[in-house]
């Protein structure tokens, strides 16, 4: 079998499950989520002992001394992961939903009811947790999804899936609400967001340039999760103390984090005191720095900072360095440099506070706190399937609700128009 046309096997198989996921109550949804983190958790020595043999092996073909990375699946991740299934599980059913009900000045009830929307291909790289909140996503968001993971997880997203088949079919429902193609060829990517057989969101996430190029090649809608250059701006009204923690905070509590700190501006009035000393601490605690003149010159250990470092989203103990003359130099640099991802301002002036929220472009916008905290979970969300940085049609961290349409219903008694 071709892999086109085992691709478009898979969609219909989706497509005609769709139908029924869109009919799930909120009863099975329930009783669905709380068997997939049941089975899961029963077999979890199983799942991470597979997963580490594989993501080793995959390490091994690479040649690489680095390790295994975002293939790896960490329990305590894992745990947590299954603890939002469990919370999703007994939240409210968003389907059928209503919202901004009105009534016109003719009777007419004018609403907005939120409805699933179909069939979705959620494409990743590494990362074989997607497999599991993805599925989690879908039955609670009424929606049947076609997951195609990468070649290096290919084991452990079967696992994980079957995991979530199992679930549905104990539960007498049809196990294609969740479906993974077999094929791991790159190819069969194309074919999927190529392909006559219609998807209605295409969720991905991975390296920038293979997001890039599914963007372009897709014939469908993509969402997915952006690069993050994030910025902390350190104003010169600051409480410094806490400015320290939170640079300190966002930059070292995971650098490989999308929603890291790479670059902290920092208002000139610093430059004197506060300056040396944070530059310090972040030495001492490991940090590498690279930094404008100005910042070269307040402390040795900064190497000067090129263009180039201004737009690089190091993932890794790195810090750029910039000193600036205030708030509209600081939100003129994001705007030049930002992926539209996370940004933060320390200040103690509540317009300053309210003019960087307003005016800096990006999915979260902090005021005195770390840019760490952009996550499903830290969010109330649960589950997410990564961070959009787009505008449509769902921006931050992508939970249940944005899997989902609305769309207008209307309530009459009788009701005829009679005019143009």
């Amino acid at each position: 079998m071709s892999a086109t046309n085992g691709t478009a096997q898979d969609v219909r198989a989706v497509r005609a499950a769709s139908r029924a996921a869109a009919d799930l109550t909120p009863q099975d949804k329930q009783r669905v989520l709380h068997r997939i983190a049941a089975l899961t958790e029963a077999r979890l020595d199983d799942i991470v002992a597979a997963n580490r043999a594989e993501a080793e092996a995959t390490q091994a073909r690479a040649g690489s001394d680095r390790p295994a990375g975002r293939a790896l699946l960490r329990r305590p991740r894992l745990t947590r992961i299954l603890q939002g299934i469990r919370e999703l599980a007994d939240t409210e059913d968003p389907a059928g939903s209503l919202r901004d009900i009105t009534v016109q000045p003719n009777g007419l009830l004018v609403g907005r009811m939120r409805v699933p929307l179909g069939v979705l291909a959620v494409i990743y790289e590494s990362r074989p947790e997607v497999t599991l909140e993805a599925a989690a996503l879908a039955v609670k968001s009424g929606n049947a999804v076609l997951l195609r993971g990468s070649a290096d997880c290919a084991g452990t997203d079967t696992l994980l899936a079957e995991v979530a088949r199992e679930a549905l079919r104990t539960e007498g429902l049809n196990p294609d609400i969740v479906r993974r193609p077999h094929s791991t060829d790159r190819s069969a990517v194309w074919d999927l967001v190529t392909g006559d057989e219609a998807i209605d969101l295409v969720v991905a996430r991975g390296g920038e340039t293979f997001l890039e190029e599914l963007r372009n090649r897709s014939r469908y809608p993509v969402l997915s999760s952006g690069g993050g250059n994030c910025h902390i701006y350190v104003d010169a009204e600051a409480d410094q103390d806490a400015a320290s923690r939170i640079v300190a905070n966002a930059k070292l509590s995971d650098p490989g984090m999308c929603n890291a700190v790479e670059t902290l501006l920092i208002h000139a009035a610093h430059t004197a005191g506060y300056l040396p000393r944070l530059l310090g601490e972040l030495t001492d605690a490991g940090v590498e720095l690279r930094g404008c003149a100005v910042a070269a010159a307040a402390h040795p250990a900064v190497e000067p900072a090129t263009d180039d470092d201004w737009a690089t989203e190091y993932l890794a103990p790195v810090l750029a360095v910039r000193v600036v003359s205030g708030l509209e130099e600081a939100m003129a640099h994001i705007a030049t440099y930002g992926t539209g991802h996370s940004e933060a301002i320390v200040t103690t002036r509540l317009d300053h506070a309210r003019r960087f929220q307003y005016a800096v472009d990006a999915a979260a916008v902090y005021v005195n706190a770390s840019t760490r905290f952009t996550y499903g979970y830290t969010f109330g969300i649960g589950p997410m399937l990564g961070i959009s940085t787009q505008k449509l049609h769902a921006r931050g961290p992508l939970g249940v609700r944005d899997l989902m349409a609305q769309k207008y219903v209307i309530t009459g008694d009788g009701h005829t128009r009679e005019t143009a």
